[in-house]
Parts: structure tokens; C-alpha cells; sequence
């Protein structure tokens, strides 16, 4: 099913499901405004998979054209979308003057009736000499903000998503190896992680970041450049990286080349026990907020004294790393079925102590699903020097 072809028959049902959207919402046309990085091109990429490297964006959908446009900067990047988009490809354009007015002249060639336009990313990427410059030229139309509607469809994952999900968690999964391959007694840390990211990105992948917490607390950053393993080091590892096609997944775990002290380990499987209990209270119908208390009370009821929170529990993933609630943003949002979440048990206790513990997964009925052979066997692998 992962083809372009694949792909190709999967954006045209999206699509259907966002006109009949804007259809509810009496909107003539939609616009899409995007970034070229990571959490700011999800939203374009999801009805033309423009993968942007630089610059902003515009898409353009009709509410009964099939085929959206698509409005980029540079002429560069107007020839690598139509080797890869899912639009017609002589619907790219890379506009000669301001983007805004190509973009607004294709909106209003839509709004011959309502005069309504629909715009997403509107109160979150659009800078206000753009909104200053739409406004003008958009003079007695209507620009409707409808961010929410627009991932309310994208957080629900097609077969095709969650199949690409899979395939990116086999990846990451897999990329640990070489991790444990390249680690060494006095091997810099950006070199095994760059031979890491190698191999991700032999598969396709392009945006990503490798990241490590070496402190027994959740923070992981990259080192400084010259940083050196060490015979004592605890390494608790993350990778941030897309798939080939384009959707993100967070994945850890814990390195070491000595056995874990028993209190660091009985801290790691606190982790892992609060993983193993909010996954399963992840189930459509369920709150955020039922996550959230499942990892703290079993993390409490193990004897640690928690004392907040460093990051969300979990978010909605997908195209973008956050395509929409967290545990942090809507605790009483409720999930639905083949939503995907990245889950991090963000509980913190005393002096910051705590292991990031990452995956995703997927929301069903009976609980969610790990989209990816990353169990709990592989959460700690221990290194030889």
C-alpha cells in the first residue's frame, strides 16, 4: 500500500472529507498556509505532500475541485513538489511577486458564492503584515478560521497513515542497533548518533534530530560536540525523526555499558509500568486526563514522590509532530478511535529525576496499540565497551 500511487488514491479521499467539511461550513474556499519546518507543513503536505525545505507556502482547495494549488517561494522548490506531489503537478507555481496575491486571486476564483474563505494555520503561522495583506486584497470576503475543523479530519489516521506509521517505528526501532553497533568507551557521542541518522535517513526520512539525557532526568539534548562516552554513562536516548512519507514518531531507550544500578532500574520500570497502565486507559471514549493520572498514580504508588510535569503525557501526531490536542492543551478532549499518539509519560519527580519513556500509538476501542516492535525487552539494551 506505501506507493505514490498508494498515496495518490489516500489524498483524494482526505480531500473529500475536507470539502465536505468546508461544505458544512458554507466556504467557497480553502486556504492552508505553511513553514518549511517540522510542526509547520503537516497541514499543506496532508492534501498535496509538498515536503517543503525552505521558506512559506499557500495551498489552495476548491470546495468541488478535486485538485488543489499550491503557491511556494523559489522555483527550486516548485520543481521538487511536482516530482513528488499528489496534486497536478502544473498546479505548483512558484509565484513572481508576493505569494499572497497569486494565492488570494485562486481563493476568489472559488468564492463565487458564499464569498466565504476558509483558512487554516491562520492564527498560528501567518504574521501580520501577510494577515494585513489577505485582508486587502480579500476585501468583502469573509476569512473564517477553521484550523480545528481541518485536524479534527487529519488527527483520524487512514490505513495508508497507519501502515506508514509502522513502517517508521520498524525504522527507529531498528536504528538503535546501530546505535549499540557504533557506542564505545571514548567514542564521540555526534558521531554514533550521526550514524544513526544515516541510517533513518537511507530510507527516505529527511527532518529529525537525535537527542540524549545522560543525568538520570528526562531532558534530552544533543551533547557538545566533542563529548565522549564514558565506562559509567546511563544514556537515556531519543530519536525525533519522520517516516519517508512524512510522519513523525518518538522513540527511546536506555543505554548502558555497565548493569543499571537497582535504583536507576527500579526507576526505569516505574516508567515503563506507568506506560503499560495509560496505554491501556488510551481508548477511544477515554479522556486525556485519564492518561495523565494513570502514569502519575502508578509512578506514586511504586513509592516515587512525582512533582509535575515536564512534557505532555501525549499528543495527537501525524504529518506534523503535534497535529492537534495534548494531554497539556485539552486534558478533557476525548479520543477517537485510530487517532495516534505520541505518548511520553511527562511525570517528573523530586530534583528533576525521570527517564523519558517514547513511542506511539494507536487509539482503539480496547485501548492503544504500539505502532511499532519497540516493547518493553528493548526500552533498556545494554552496550559492550
Amino acid at each position: 500500500m506505501l506507493t505514490h500511487e498508494g498515496l495518490k488514491r489516500d489524498t483524494a479521499r482526505r480531500i473529500e472529507r475536507i470539502q465536505a467539511m468546508m461544505k458544512s461550513k458554507d466556504l467557497d474556499a480553502l486556504v492552508i498556509i505553511g513553514q518549511a519546518a517540522p510542526g509547520s507543513l503537516g497541514a499543506i503536505r496532508y492534501i498535496t505532500n509538498a515536503h517543503l525545505w525552505g521558506g512559506a507556502a499557500y495551498a489552495v482547495l476548491g470546495a468541488n475541485d478535486p485538485h488543489p494549488w499550491l503557491q511556494v517561494w523559489s522555483s527550486y522548490q516548485a520543481v521538487w513538489s511536482r516530482n513528488e506531489t499528489t496534486t497536478l503537478p502544473e498546479r505548483v507555481e512558484s509565484a513572481s511577486d508576493d505569494l499572497t496575491t497569486r494565492t488570494a486571486e485562486l481563493a476568489k476564483g472559488y468564492a463565487t458564492g458564499s464569498k466565504r474563505i476558509g483558512f487554516v494555520n491562520m492564527n498560528k503561522l501567518m504574521s501580520i503584515d501577510v494577515h494585513k495583506s489577505f485582508t486587502k486584497q480579500l476585501e468583502g470576503y469573509e476569512m473564517v478560521e477553521v484550523t480545528g475543523a481541518f485536524n479534527e479530519i487529519r488527527q483520524i489516521k487512514t490505513p495508508f497513515e497507519i501502515e506508514a506509521f509502522q513502517q517508521n517505528g520498524a525504522i527507529l526501532d531498528a536504528s538503535l542497533n546501530v546505535f549499540r553497533e557504533h557506542a564505545k568507551v571514548g567514542a564521540r557521542y555526534w558521531d554514533v548518533c550521526a550514524a544513526v541518522e544515516g541510517y533513518v535517513k537511507s530510507f527516505g526520512a529527511f527532518w529529525g534530530r537525535t537527542k540524549l539525557s545522560l543525568d538520570i532526568t528526562p531532558y534530552t539534548v544533543p551533547t557538545a560536540k566533542d563529548h565522549r562516552m564514558g565506562a559509567d554513562d546511563i544514556i537515556n536516548f531519543e530519536i525525533v525523526y519522520e517516516s519517508p512519507w512524512g510522519y513523525w514518531l518518538e522513540l527511546t531507550t536506555v543505554f548502558s555499558f555497565k548493569p543499571l544500578p537497582p535504583d536507576v532500574r527500579g526507576l526505569l520500570d516505574a516508567y515503563l509500568a506507568a506506560v503499560d497502565a495509560s496505554s491501556a486507559a488510551a481508548k477511544s471514549g477515554n479522556t486525556f486526563r485519564q492518561i495523565s493520572e494513570a502514569n502519575d498514580s502508578v509512578i506514586r504508588g511504586l513509592g516515587f514522590p512525582v512533582v509535575g510535569k515536564h512534557t505532555p503525557d501525549c499528543h495527537s501526531t501525524g504529518l506534523d509532530g503535534s497535529d492537534g490536542p495534548s494531554t497539556a492543551s485539552n486534558p478533557d478532549f476525548v479520543l477517537k478511535p485510530n487517532m495516534v499518539l505520541s505518548f511520553h509519560p511527562g511525570t517528573v519527580l523530586e530534583n528533576n529525576r525521570g527517564f523519558l519513556v517514547s513511542d506511539n500509538f494507536l487509539v482503539t476501542p480496547e485501548g492503544a496499540v504500539r505502532l511499532s516492535p519497540h516493547d518493553a525487552s528493548r526500552y533498556y539494551i545494554p552496550l559492550e565497551g
